[in-house]
C-alpha cells in the first residue's frame, strides 16, 4: 500500500474530478463534490492511521487545498481530455446562446475594439475546438478557474469535513 501523508486527498481528488466531468453533477462541482471530497479524503486519514485525537484545523485545511488542486488537475485534464475526443463541450453548446445574452447588454457599445476583439477570442476557441478538439486558450481558462475555485470550497471542505470527523469520533 502507499504510504503518503497525502494519498487521501489524491484520491478523493481524482474520485472528484470524474465527477466533474459528469454532465449533471458538473454543476456540483464547486459547492457540493470538492467539499464532500474533502470531507471524505479527512474520514479516510482518520480510518487509515487510527487516530483518535481531533483533527488539527491546520490539517483539514491543507488537506481542503490539496484536494481542490488534485480536483483540478484530474477534472481540467479529463474535461479537456474528453473535449478532445467528442470535439465539443459545453462551451461549444452555449455559444451561440452566449453571443445572444452578449448582445443583448446594452452598456458594451458593439463597435469598441475590445468588445470585438473578445468575441474573435471566443469564436476563435470554439471554431478551434471544433476542428481539433482542443484550444489552448480554453484549456488555460479552465485551469486557472479551477485552481482558484476548487482550492478555495476545498477550504470550505476541509472546516465542514473536519467537524463532521469530530462530531463522529465523539458520538463513538
Amino acid at each position: 500500500m502507499i504510504q503518503s501523508k497525502y494519498f487521501p486527498t489524491l484520491v478523493s481528488g481524482f474520485a472528484a474530478g470524474v465527477l466533474t466531468t459528469v454532465p449533471v453533477i458538473k454543476s456540483l462541482s464547486c459547492c457540493i463534490i470538492v467539499p464532500a471530497a474533502v470531507a471524505f479524503a479527512l474520514y479516510a486519514d482518520k480510518r487509515i492511521i487510527r487516530n483518535e485525537e481531533p483533527i488539527q484545523m491546520k490539517h483539514a485545511l491543507t488537506f481542503g487545498v490539496f484536494t481542490g488542486l488534485f480536483t483540478a488537475l484530474f477534472g481540467t485534464s479529463f474535461d479537456v481530455l474528453i473535449t478532445f475526443i467528442t470535439r465539443s463541450n459545453d462551451f461549444v453548446a452555449s455559444y451561440p446562446d452566449l453571443l445572444k445574452m452578449l448582445g443583448s447588454f446594452t452598456l458594451m457599445p458593439g463597435d469598441d475594439a475590445s468588445i470585438k476583439e473578445a468575441f474573435n477570442i471566443l469564436e476563435q476557441t470554439r471554431n478551434e475546438i471544433l476542428a481539433t478538439g482542443f484550444s489552448f486558450f480554453y484549456a488555460f481558462m479552465m485551469l486557472i478557474n479551477n485552481l482558484i475555485f476548487y482550492p478555495l470550497f476545498g477550504l470550505l471542505g476541509g472546516l465542514i469535513g473536519k467537524a463532521l470527523v469530530d462530531k463522529a469520533r465523539v458520538r463513538e
